[in-house]
């Protein structure tokens, strides 16, 4: 029998074998052909030996990694000699005969003395894949040991650790016997949770994001989902969730019960952001926002943004109030007061809405709400007052990889919003309109991506004319189809004046090229249709098409696009630039 010295390189045998000196020669009379070409491929190298010493040193060295890689495969008793040939020049031989490949004679799981529950015995059950009479391949044992010591955790054993493992191999009959050594400790239960001294945060806020109830049993899953939500919350720079030392109470059945240390360290309360646009059909535009963080110590958020642009000027406030009743429900509070001067209308409104958002699970997230419009606006059928009261449902089914630069997946965006409008114009109507974006990669490396955008629209129940303007449908300029003026596709009246419509299809389709660095580019095809009525007209659908360039930053890519229609129409200009933050969609 071996006792566990004759494995002393099975801890190295899962590292990758570096390369060694081509000018060795490598002789075998038992090794397969594919296993002597494999150890020669490994121990190669473009220095040749000047010396007698150096060409005794890259054998020894070649001998020692041959021996590593052979222990790597389950070969674990090997016959490896080196001599040199004096040369000139001198020549390192290595002599390897592999021996043979150890399969698993017994696989046991000690655990000691300790009793564990139930779960325990059933999770270490179904993490071990060994058995008797499968290879015994390091990389394989280690793999299955870390696998016991998660399961034993996952069932609140959290101070599982491993001891040294037996191995008792036997060299005539090529096996090994394997026993990992487990220590599992106490099962520990989850206590109170304490705070950090200084955090500002209300607790009544902070353990609505607690994910587990009280005293149960402990799971890394469980923490790390707790550490999870509260960096969602993006109020700390720094945040910690560590079981105490000590035991805070022992159960009846002998569990411990372990409170919960929480470290935060708070964000800076205020942010200040800005950004710029520019294209040549909707001239340039500023925004910036000013955002103040836990308010009122809940959480919460209060940004003010404002507007100034060629044909916008607004001032919007929102305050968001998250994990409403429970966690991942947020209520969101806005107004926002503004002025658009555009070639279809002209508008000021002041808007004051509400909306309670549910993010369902990591994919699936939807908004219930309510929103009152006052408005003046003047278009191409006449100047009116009105107020617009309004409810909506806005989902969300987002399989994209990235929100800001997808590469892969697809999103879905759907909203409907019935409404009432009173003033100078009466009327009722039902707005339904969605977006499907998809992004595929055509090579590995993600260089060359595919992307698509649909969205489509319709707004039921009201005639154009008795329509505000704000729940119209408009398409042409950057965030639409590009190469188009502002507002340009679509019906418009005899003096050429855009009325909007009340049916929309837009469609986009992208090659995304990425380089090393920061830089990518562009090709795209766009198109859109806007009717009067309800429907979609296909054979109605304006095309353009474009070239961009992308600008990689910590915020996200920086857009130029230059866009031309295809079958331009009298006033059409034949190119439109645009410059923006962030990717077409």
């Amino acid at each position: 029998m071996i006792k566990p010295a004759a494995f002393s390189a099975f801890a190295m045998a899962c590292a990758v074998l570096p390369a060694a000196a081509e000018n060795v020669r490598i002789t075998s009379e038992t090794a397969a052909p594919g296993m002597l070409a494999n150890l020669r491929a490994e121990l190669t190298e473009s220095t040749a030996p000047d010396t007698v010493f150096e060409a005794r040193r890259q054998a020894r060295r070649a001998a020692e990694k041959a021996e590593n890689y052979l222990n790597s495969l389950g070969y674990f008793a090997p016959e490896i000699s080196f001599a040199v040939e004096p040369g000139p020049p001198p020549i390192g031989r290595v002599r390897i005969e592999p021996g043979p490949r150890f399969i698993l004679s017994g696989v046991t799981v000690n655990t000691g003395e300790q009793a564990l529950s139930l779960e325990a015995d059933q999770a270490l059950q179904q993490v071990q894949t060994l058995k008797v009479g499968d290879d015994a391949i390091p990389k394989a044992i280690v793999a299955e040991e870390a696998g016991l010591i998660a399961a034993l955790k996952a069932v609140g054993y959290a101070e599982t650790e491993a001891l040294p493992r037996n191995l008792i191999g036997d060299r005539v009959e090529g096996t090994l016997d394997l026993t990992y050594n487990l220590l599992p400790g106490p099962r520990i239960r989850l206590g109170e949770v304490i705070y950090s001294e200084g955090t500002r945060t209300r607790r009544v806020y902070l353990n609505r994001l607690i994910p587990y109830q009280s005293e149960e049993l402990y799971s890394p899953q469980t923490l790390a989902a707790f550490t999870r939500r509260l960096n969602a919350t993006r109020l700390y720079r720094f945040s910690s969730v560590q079981l105490a030392d000590e035991p805070s109470l022992i159960t009846a059945e002998g569990d411990e019960v372990r409170d919960v240390i929480v470290q935060l360290e708070e964000r800076d309360r205020y942010t200040l952001t800005s950004g710029a646009s520019f294209s040549t059909s909707e001239g340039p535009g500023l925004t910036g926002s000013l955002t103040r963080r836990n308010a009122t110590r809940r959480g919460d958020t209060i940004t003010g943004a404002m507007t100034l642009a060629t044909l916008e000027r607004s001032f919007a406030v929102d305050w968001r109030i998250p994990n409403v009743t429970a966690f991942d429900r947020t209520l969101v509070l806005s107004s926002d007061i503004g002025r658009e001067e555009t070639d279809a209308f002209d508008r000021e409104a002041i808007t004051l809405s509400g909306a309670y958002e549910v993010r369902a699970s990591r994919r699936l997230s939807y908004a219930l709400g309510i929103a009152s419009e006052f408005t003046r606006e003047e278009d191409a059928f006449e100047q009116r007052d009105q107020q617009i009261l309004s409810t909506s449902l806005g989902v969300r089914l987002d399989h994209a990889n990235d929100p800001l630069d997808a590469t892969r997946g697809w999103r879905v965006d759907t909203r409907g919003e019935p409404g009432i409008v009173i003033g100078d114009r009466e009327a009722q109507y039902f707005s339904l309109n969605g977006q499907v974006s998809a992004y595929r990669p055509i090579t590995e490396e993600e260089r060359f991506v595919l992307a698509g955008r649909v969205r489509s629209g319709f707004v039921f129940g009201a005639a154009l004319a008795d329509l505000p303007v704000s729940r119209r449908f408009f398409a042409g300029g950057g965030g639409s189809a590009r190469g188009f003026e502002y507002q340009s596709v679509g019906p418009q009246d005899a003096d050429g004046t855009p009325t909007g419509g009340r049916g929309l299809l837009e469609v986009s389709g992208e090659l995304r090229w990425r380089r090393d660095g920061p830089l990518g580019f562009v090709g795209f095809l766009d198109g859109a249709s806007v009717s009067a009525d309800q429907g979609v007209r296909f054979d109605d659908v304006r095309y353009s098409a474009g070239l961009g360039v992308r600008y990689d930053t910590l915020i996200g890519p920086i857009r130029f696009d230059l866009a031309t229609p295809i079958d331009p129409r009298d006033g059409d200009d034949p190119v439109q630039v645009y410059v923006s933050i962030g990717q077409a969609f």
